[in-house]
This record gives C-alpha cells, structure tokens and sequence, in this order.
C-alpha cells in the first residue's frame, strides 16, 4: 500500500489496507509478532478488540481526513471505541504512542486520506 507517515513526529511504516469485511474481521489475529516498521490500517472501522491476538499491538483512532482522534498503547483484550472514527491503524506496541489527538497521518502513494469507503468504490 505505501509508507504511512505521522507529521508532528518521525513514524514511517509500511502499512496494509484492510478494507474488506473479511480482512477487517481478521486484522492481526494469527499474527505472532508484527515488526516495527508493519501497520495495518481498517477502514471504515471505529472499535477493535485484542481477543485472541498473539502479539501485543497498539491502535489510533483517525477520522476520514487523517486526524489522530485517541492512541490506546497498549490495546486491552476487551478493546477499545472512538465515535467518529474512521478508521483504526493498528501496530506493534510503542510504535504508535508518541502519537497525540489532533496529529495528521498520510500515506503516500495512496489515496486513503480522505477516506471514501471501501477501495472497491474509488
């Protein structure tokens, strides 16, 4: 997909769009580890939950511009919402919680900020 960027701070990972309802469902589940430089985006998504996941992930909440609206750094099982989330950028624990409310997230070579629904329709 492309190289997702934070601007107010140096966070640079390759990040997956996971758009799908399947790929949304699945996240990271079955994942043992995700590297430091791995993301994975859900969208259109405003709740996870860490049930059944076998690595330690943390997660920011963004709204349709790119907007960081909450980090939750370490995700708890029971997980964790945001009204008027968009999407969801799920990581490696520690990667994202230098991130703060208000921060701006793009990633190049992909439209996916603004967010229009799901890939099939753009």
């Amino acid at each position: 997909m492309g190289l997702l960027r934070a601007h107010r701070i140096e966070v640079a990972l390759v990040a997956v769009l996971a758009d799908g309802p399947v790929s949304r469902a699945i996240g990271v589940l079955g994942t043992s580890d995700l590297r430091m430089d791995e993301a994975l985006v859900l969208a259109p998504c405003s709740s996870v939950h860490g049930i059944g996941l076998r690595c330690v992930i943390g997660v920011a909440f963004v709204d349709a511009a790119g907007t960081v609206l909450r980090v939750v750094d370490p995700l708890p099982w029971w997980g964790a919402r945001v009204r008027g989330a968009h999407a969801v950028i799920e990581a490696r624990s520690g990667v994202l919680a230098a991130l703060r409310p208000g921060d701006t997230i793009s990633v190049d070579d992909e439209h996916i900020f603004p967010l229009r629904g799901n890939s099939a329709s753009r």
